[in-house]
């Protein structure tokens, strides 16, 4: 005897169902059955509008189980249409569940599992990096999700730190619609832009020298040293590899970063040698997520110096413009595009062009 297909059998039971305008369907789910509707928020959660949910049958995917579930789901529809509808009826244990389901630690492992499909290789790296350490990691994941919490993970992000805000903002709010919390995060943006690289900050090359020159560490060191001369993002720092090419030490970033792999070339050229950038290595941290934060701490507690490390990545992209590299190429070697480029150093760009344009003429 042929085996029964079930899932040709479900289908053609959704058909009917579907015919007979009920707004249940059956779906196998392993060997169980379940029943899937618009429903009502369960007690406890975060939602406030119907949605799509799943009720679990004990019924095993069999033809009689089968012949079960379409009895259950006319009984399911026909309290829809009548509104008599509860959780209890289905069997749904809702006072058991209901502290955990409305936790942020309930939320955030949901939210986490739907974001780590789409991201890049290295998936825990870039879930700390690019979600977890822009607030969420800030929630408090044995009590319940309220728009309160949120806010409070935003403003852990001092509004003077503009771009850490506004990313926090963003987060959490992707977060919040996904978890259902009815929370608006616009208005505690700070409103971060390009135009915030103020030129005093980025310091001369002179500066730069000086700084370097006075870290003890050998280890940090060499970090922003790299940063400065190959205008490099503090975890490539950590993570690129060393190589001789034709005469220059370039530096290769990997694919693990925030822009994938590629090359970039020393500038100014002497800085690979002023600081033996071919023999040094970097601190060792304990995770990946550790590098932009320990990178910081170490520049403004330890060293005490202005600014941010990442200045001197911003002057590496100046000194490119004034020496004459094209956008194109420096955008490359910086692992942006080059529109991005123009974005960020178009004030510069702009000065450098009109004083070359001058003294043409």
């Amino acid at each position: 005897m042929a085996k029964p297909d079930i899932q040709a059998e479900v289908k053609a039971i959704n058909l009917t169902l579907k015919a007979d305008c009920h707004r249940v369907s059956i779906q196998v789910r392993g060997r169980r059955l379940s029943l899937v509707s618009t429903l009502p928020p369960k007690p406890g959660s975060n939602k406030r509008k119907p949605h799509q949910q799943r009720i679990s049958l004990k019924l095993g995917a069999t033809l009689a189980g089968i012949r079960r579930a379409k009895a259950q789901a006319i009984l399911l529809s026909d309290q829809l249409d009548r509104g008599k509808f509860t959780w209890e009826d289905w069997g749904q244990d809702t006072t058991k569940t209901t502290r955990e389901v409305n936790s942020c630690g309930y939320w955030l492992d949901r939210f986490k599992a739907e974001v780590w499909k789409n991201l890049p290789e290295d998936k825990e790296f870039n879930w700390r990096k690019r979600y977890l350490y822009f607030g969420l990691n800030k929630l408090p994941t044995d009590k319940p999700l309220t728009p309160e919490a949120i806010v409070l993970a935003v403003l852990t992000k001092p509004e003077d730190r503009k771009a850490a805000r506004d990313k926090a903002c963003t987060r959490l709010q992707r977060f919040a619609n996904f978890a259902g919390v009815d929370v608006d995060l616009s208005k505690y943006k700070a409103g971060y832009s390009r135009s915030d690289i103020k030129p005093r900050d980025i310091p001369t090359d002179k500066e730069i020298e000086t700084l370097i020159d006075n870290v003890q560490d050998a280890g940090w060191k060499h970090v922003f040293a790299l940063m400065a001369t190959y205008g490099l993002r503090d975890h490539e720092a950590f993570l690129c590899t060393l190589e001789s090419r034709n005469g220059a030490l370039v530096a290769n970033i990997p694919k693990n970063t925030k822009t994938g792999t590629r090359t970039a070339y020393p500038y100014p050229k002497h800085w690979v040698e002023r600081w033996s950038l071919a023999a040094g290595q970097p601190p060792e941290l304990k995770a990946h997520q550790a590098y932009g934060q320990k990178t910081a701490e170490h520049w403004r507690d330890r060293l005490k110096y202005p600014g941010t490390p990442y200045n001197l990545r911003h002057a590496y992209a100046i000194r490119c413009h004034h020496a004459g590299v094209a956008i194109g190429t420096a955008s490359q070697w910086m692992g942006h595009s080059p529109k991005t480029h123009l974005d960020r150093y178009q004030r510069w760009i702009s000065e450098t062009v009109s004083r070359q344009a001058w003294e043409k003429l």
